[in-house]
This record gives structure tokens, C-alpha cells and sequence, in this order.
């Protein structure tokens, strides 16, 4: 009878540890699909091309690891424990090929991305890649603030200012094509908008309405190409680069450099500005297929040119903004052109030809005297020597108000 008893004891402690993990697993994962689903990080999941061998993998293997664990709270023959073991390590190993050939192909590498997603510069997120000040302003804008719209390029450089300057309640920054972005100054949407000098067409729209655009420099951008700091090649030819990209140079050596290499040529996409101003300076001349990657969209998959990937052999283009981290890093080096480097000092006297101007745009005398006041303050802070250093920061060539 007391033997029985033990038994019964036994298996009630079995099942009620069986319970007590079922509850705990299941939690686990619980939280897991809440990390994973969290900030729309899902859709990056089922968009990468393998996110079959994901399923597979993490699917089989809790399953694995599910069955493993059962058979060491029931104290299950060996051979059945040893057959769950294996299950959980032969569903977990494509897994690790895949994430290794991954790293080894690419993630070992440093890259520069055209970030598409937006909520990355986001200002007051706790999750954007906006940059900071070194000694953060012992007090940020009152009263009413302006409304800060502006151009993609320099959204990074306008949304920082927000979040280092203004308050978080009743913040505004946008990014959208300059036509868009200045015609809301017009609808009274936006106070201040960043962008390229405007047209004649909204000046004398302005006019017509009574109005004065009020226009000031503040940040000068350049269209760089860069190459691994390591890279002895420090200057290239423009009828080099249209060499390179069109397939006819694909060796180091064949530059001048004492390093040999085949030659990793990186592209935009091709509606990007990227990629518009490259066939602008090289005169649209024909290219080569570049680097891809595989993309899953609705419909089944796409291969559009790679983000460029910072190896010893590489080669890419973009505004010098754009590549701003690896710079500050020094992890990457930005080469001369036709024996131009793109300095700071040589952009801002334009020796250097591939430059880009922003300015702070603004309808004078059109608000209120609060705003009209912080509009000021904007601008100050923007040509101040904390202002400069954010400008810097954001890969772009502070100007100073004279």
C-alpha cells in the first residue's frame, strides 16, 4: 500500500512539473512573438528570404526541445531521450548554416543603407537613429514651436534639431518632396521647411500672394565615393568610376593599386537619387549588373541591388550625409575625384564639383510673433557652435551666418 502511494506521489509530482513547464514554455514563447512583433519587426521576419528555413528551424526545434524536456521529467528510456536530442540539433542546424554562410557573406561586414523606414528618424521614439549632442541644452524651446517639414535627404539633420531643441508636446517633422514640402508653407501646414533653394516659380508665387520667402543657407552636402579605410586606393578618375561600374575595370590593379582584388562595385536603385545623380555626373553611361540581394515582397521575390557592403574590395556612392556613421567611424574613406578630395573646406569653396545646398525656408513676417520668435531661436541654434557639431554628426558641412 505505502508503495503505491510512493507511485501515485510520483506521478502526481510528474505531471504537476509537466504542467508547471508547459505554463513556462508556453510564456516563453508568448513573449518571444511579442519581441519579435513588436515595432512591425514581423514583416522584416517574413520578408527575408529565409524565412521558410526560420520556421523550419525554431518551429522543429521547440518542438524538439518540448519533447527533450518531457523525457527527462518522466525519466524516459535513453534511447527515446537521445532521439529527442537529436530531433532539437538536426531542426536547429540549418539554422545555424544559414545565419553563418549570412554572416560570413555579409553580416561580417559594416554596410550603408538608404533607410526607407521612417520611424527611424522619428523624433522622441526612444528608438531612432537620430544623433544626440555631447552636452545636451540646458533648456529647449517654449512657448509655441514652429512646424518643421523638410526633404527626405536631410530628414535625419531636421529631426535631430527637433529632438534636441523643441519640447516633445506638439513636435512636427516630416519628409516629402520639396514641391510638397514648400507648398505647405503656402497652406499655412509648416513654419519652416528644409530643402534645396526654391525655384522662381514659389518665389513669385509668394509674390503673388503678398508674401516674401525668406531663404537661408545652413548646410552644404556633397555626392561622395567611398571605399574600405584599409582600401590604398585613394583617388580615382571620373572616366575610372565610369569604367568600373561599366564592367571594363574589375581588378584593384587595374587603377593603379599594388592590392589585387576583383572589384565590388555597389549601386543604388535605379528610381532612387541616388542612382539619378551617379548617371548625372557619369553621363548615363551604360552599366554593369550590380551586387544583389534577395527581397520577399507580395507576389514572390526580388533582387535589387545590395546596400553596400564595407569589404577590402568594395566600392560605393551616395551623399557623404548618407555614409555620415562609417565616416565618423573612420571605417570607411571617401576618395578624390580627378585629384579633388571632398573636404570640408574644398566643398564649401567649391572646388569640389558634386555639392548639394540646404536652406531654411520661411515666409517672412507671416506668423505669430511666439513663432516668429522661435523661428529665430531655430536659426541661431542652427549656427551655433552645438548646432554645428549636430550638422557634423549628420555627415553634413555647417555654414556659418555671415
Amino acid at each position: 500500500m505505502e508503495q503505491k502511494q510512493k507511485t501515485i506521489l510520483k506521478i502526481l509530482i510528474r505531471l504537476a512539473v509537466t504542467v508547471a513547464f508547459i505554463a513556462v514554455f508556453s510564456w516563453i514563447c508568448h513573449h518571444l512573438w511579442e519581441v519579435v512583433n513588436k515595432n512591425g519587426m514581423m514583416t522584416t521576419i517574413i520578408n527575408d528570404p529565409h524565412f521558410e528555413v526560420y520556421v523550419f528551424s525554431i518551429g522543429g526545434g521547440l518542438l524538439g526541445l518540448f519533447a527533450l524536456a518531457l523525457c527527462l521529467i518522466w525519466n524516459a528510456r535513453r534511447d527515446i531521450t537521445l532521439i529527442s536530442l537529436a530531433a532539437f540539433i538536426l531542426f536547429i542546424l540549418p539554422l545555424g548554416w544559414v545565419k553563418t554562410k549570412e554572416w560570413f557573406t555579409v553580416g561580417r561586414f559594416d554596410t550603408i543603407s538608404m533607410v526607407e523606414d521612417l520611424t527611424l528618424f522619428r523624433p522622441f521614439t526612444g528608438k531612432n537613429i537620430l544623433v544626440k549632442l555631447d552636452k545636451p541644452l540646458e533648456k529647449r524651446m517654449e512657448g509655441k514651436q514652429p512646424r518643421i517639414d523638410g526633404v527626405m535627404n536631410i530628414f535625419r539633420f531636421y529631426a535631430s534639431i527637433v529632438e534636441n531643441v523643441c519640447r516633445k508636446e506638439g513636435w512636427m517633422a516630416e519628409a516629402e518632396a520639396a514641391g510638397t514640402a514648400l507648398g505647405r508653407l503656402f497652406t499655412d501646414e509648416a513654419d519652416v521647411v528644409f530643402c534645396g533653394l526654391p525655384s522662381q516659380s514659389f518665389s513669385n508665387k509668394a509674390a503673388s500672394q503678398g508674401k516674401e520667402l525668406d531663404t537661408t543657407l545652413v548646410v552644404k552636402d556633397a555626392f561622395v565615393f567611398y571605399v574600405n579605410a584599409d582600401n590604398p586606393v585613394d583617388n580615382l578618375s571620373l572616366e575610372q568610376i565610369k569604367q568600373i561600374y561599366g564592367g571594363k575595370m574589375t581588378d584593384w590593379k587595374d587603377v593603379g593599386s599594388k592590392k589585387k582584388g576583383a572589384i565590388e562595385a555597389f549601386q543604388r536603385p535605379k528610381d532612387s537619387e541616388n542612382q539619378a545623380f551617379f548617371q548625372k555626373i557619369t553621363e548615363n553611361c551604360p552599366l554593369m549588373e550590380p551586387p544583389t540581394m534577395e527581397k520577399h515582397v507580395v507576389g514572390g521575390v526580388i533582387h535589387p541591388p545590395a546596400d553596400y557592403r564595407n569589404s577590402g574590395n568594395a566600392i560605393g556612392y551616395s551623399y557623404r550625409s548618407q555614409a555620415a556613421d562609417l565616416l565618423l567611424k573612420k571605417k570607411i574613406k571617401l576618395l578624390s575625384i580627378d585629384g579633388v578630395a571632398p573636404t570640408p573646406e574644398n566643398i564649401l569653396n567649391g572646388t569640389y564639383p558634386y555639392v548639394t545646398e540646404y536652406y531654411m525656408v520661411t515666409i517672412k513676417d507671416n506668423r505669430t510673433e511666439e513663432v516668429e520668435r522661435n523661428i529665430r531661436n531655430l536659426r541661431d541654434f542652427i549656427f551655433s557652435p552645438q548646432g554645428k557639431e549636430l550638422a557634423e554628426k549628420c555627415g553634413l558641412i555647417p555654414m556659418s551666418n555671415e
